[in-house]
């Protein structure tokens, strides 16, 4: 957007940036070099324009710009849009679609504003938008239309947006991650908006999740158009750390099990026999059964929980550390952590509500 600098966007450490079409319209999009001695390199990872005002030539030029500065896709946007104009505008130009070679994405929206409220559309549900999708990849005969996932428009409408997720993942091609309170487009930082005594209004380490098991891999694009409206220009790039650090956190349970889990070397000992035993079970069991389980609770000791031997803590120092995968299993990450240093032991940990 205007008020954000490129520059900001790669100190804080990301190497692509989504251009809103109408900059390069407008001759506004800012040129950008790298320091003296500087490896980052900042790209145009794709462009995004209002599906209500394309037309055929206007599609000609979307996709000569997206091609000028090397895009990967175009997305576009369906809030307060008719019905219908994808679809004529495909039948007029599949072929220039298929010559070009640059998917589109058409994202989920509705109808309204932030003074009236928000209602449905025929963007709204993702199942419309698979509809579009396939009378369009029909007409191209090939697959060229998918579907961007904004989680803040989904969240306006109080959609469960896991099932949204799941219902689209053949098409799902992009995620537009911003946060809002449920009435407003504030389009803000993920983990922004909560209720009551801290639950979040936006659910997202179940959306995180279930991205997860669908293996999703596809882009993801923080759309915080809001944040950046208003934040000081000198921390837009701390700002854009900040959501760095999301996507180490995020990475970090998508590659859990084959980073964490998938060590056939190694034994795998879970340091907790309670709940969140029976739900790793539930998730991972099968796969990557433990060898045992430790707790606190001497009860549980010498005996066996959904067939998982529960010892001492002191049984994970018999096991040579070479051989050993420690991994908390309990919500005191902070306490049990700070056992296992004592001992010498390290460890990962199952952040259960992810997967869930």
């Amino acid at each position: 957007m205007p008020s954000l600098k490129m520059e900001a966007i790669a100190e804080g450490g990301f190497s692509y940036a989504e251009i809103p079409y109408e900059l390069i319209e407008r001759n506004g999009l800012p040129t950008y070099e790298k320091k003296e001695g500087e490896s980052r390199l900042l790209r145009v990872s794709g462009l995004t324009y209002p599906l209500q005002d394309v037309v055929s030539d206007k599609l000609y030029a979307l996709l000569e710009a997206c091609k000028k500065y090397q895009g990967n896709y175009l997305v576009l946007e369906t809030m307060n849009c008719k019905p219908g104009i994808l679809e004529e505008i495909v039948e007029e130009c599949a072929m220039m679609l298929v010559d070009y070679g640059i998917p589109i994405f058409i994202e989920n929206g509705c109808q309204g504003d932030d003074i009236s409220g928000y209602i449905h559309s025929v963007y709204s549900d993702v199942s419309g938008l698979k509809r579009i999708a396939d009378y369009c990849n029909r007409l191209c005969e090939r697959p060229m239309v998918g579907i961007c996932y904004n989680i803040g428009y989904g969240n306006l409408l109080a959609k469960n947006i896991r099932s949204q997720l799941h219902q689209c993942r053949e098409y799902l091609c992009m995620i537009h991650a911003n946060d809002n309170g449920g009435m407003k487009n504030d389009r803000q930082m993920p983990y922004t908006f909560t209720k009551g005594r801290g639950e979040l209004v936006t659910d997202w380490y179940h959306i995180i999740g279930q991205l997860i098991r669908m293996d999703f891999q596809g882009w993801m694009i923080f759309d915080t158009i809001g944040l950046f409206g208003r934040c000081p220009e000198k921390l837009q790039t701390q700002f854009i750390r900040l959501l760095r650090g999301l996507v180490t956190e995020w990475e970090s349970q998508y590659t859990f099990a084959e980073r964490v889990l998938n060590q056939p070397d190694k034994k795998l000992i879970l340091f907790g026999a309670g709940k969140m035993l029976g739900e790793y079970m539930r998730v991972f069991g099968e796969q990557y059964p433990p060898y045992f389980a430790v707790d606190n609770g001497s009860a549980r000791w010498n005996t066996e929980i959904l067939g998982v031997p529960v010892k001492n803590p002191q049984e994970i120092l018999a096991v040579p550390e070479e051989e050993r995968n420690v991994v908390i299993c309990c919500m005191y990450y902070d306490a049990i952590g700070t056992q296992l240093r004592e001992m010498g032991i390290t460890y990962n940990e199952f952040q259960d509500r992810y997967f869930v």
